[in-house]
């Protein structure tokens, strides 16, 4: 009998649609819909929580617990989790638990809802992890590498990255502050307060550059700082003097890889 560990997190895939979508009482419900030959699931939750309130507290709770749990009495682990905040999590748990089979699950509505791809998503799930695969993935509408994806677009899509920078394998959240710059029109960075700050990751534009202006800004920095783009170089006259490029990840990975040590 192959076992399966299944730790529900919250978000949409553990709530209830009433006149608004809220944390349902039992965040495994989907554990009463599934039933599959020679798999035993088992559940448990540790917190639950709709992703767009996730901390770093959390994210150790979850560290620790995954830390503390014997994988050789599973064939694999599901994390059940909201979208909003997916890979920013599955980013920290790839990098610090890249030798295990774990797969994040999430749904864009709950499990009642006739339209809810939480069955769907959760069978990928645990088809992937008896095939046998290690590492972390993410199952939302196919399987995408953990540490690969970037935040759901406006079709509800996560894109993916084709590699990620080796993962850390360190597993202690830190107190580090980061402040995350996403480049746009007219940028003023004079509005930025650095009060507190111990580093800066500044997101590029999808082309890998960015305006004179937040170059200008970087270089007056005396913190750390680094620019990230998910391409593999920077072709453009506008970033050919930035030396300081952490490239071929999302900037969900680069954060996750700055606050674990």
């Amino acid at each position: 009998m192959n076992k399966i560990l299944v730790i529900g997190l919250g978000g949409t895939i553990g709530s209830v649609e009433g006149d608004s979508i809220g944390l349902d009482s039992n965040c495994l419900k989907i554990l009463n819909t599934v039933e599959y030959d020679n798999v035993e699931l088992e559940g448990v939750s540790p917190f639950k929580v709709l992703s767009e309130n996730m901390t770093k507290a959390l994210w150790q709770r979850l560290i620790d617990y995954l830390d503390s749990t014997d994988f050789s009495k599973y064939k694999g682990v599901i994390i059940l989790h909201g979208s909003d905040t997916l890979a920013y999590t599955s980013s920290i748990i790839a990098n610090a638990f890249y030798d295990k089979s774990i797969v994040l699950v999430a749904s864009d509505k709950p499990i009642e809802h006739p339209h809810s791809n939480a069955r769907l998503n959760f069978d990928d799930a645990v088809k992937h992890i008896l095939d046998g695969r290690r590492g972390v993935y993410v199952s939302y509408n196919g399987i995408k590498k953990g540490n690969c994806i970037s935040s759901a677009d406006i079709n509800d899509e996560f894109r993916t990255v084709a590699n990620a920078p080796k993962p850390t394998g360190k597993k202690k959240i830190s107190n580090k502050n980061v402040l995350i710059i996403r480049p746009y029109v007219s940028i003023d960075t004079s509005c930025y307060s650095l009060d507190g700050v111990d580093e800066v990751l500044i997101e590029m534009y999808h082309s890998a550059t960015v305006p004179d202006c937040i170059k200008e800004f970087a270089g007056s920095l005396n913190i750390p700082y680094h620019f990230v783009t998910h391409k593999e170089s920077a072709d453009y006259e506008t970033a050919k003097d930035i030396s300081n490029i952490i490239f071929g990840t999302t900037i969900e990975n680069a954060y996750a890889m700055t606050i674990l040590e």
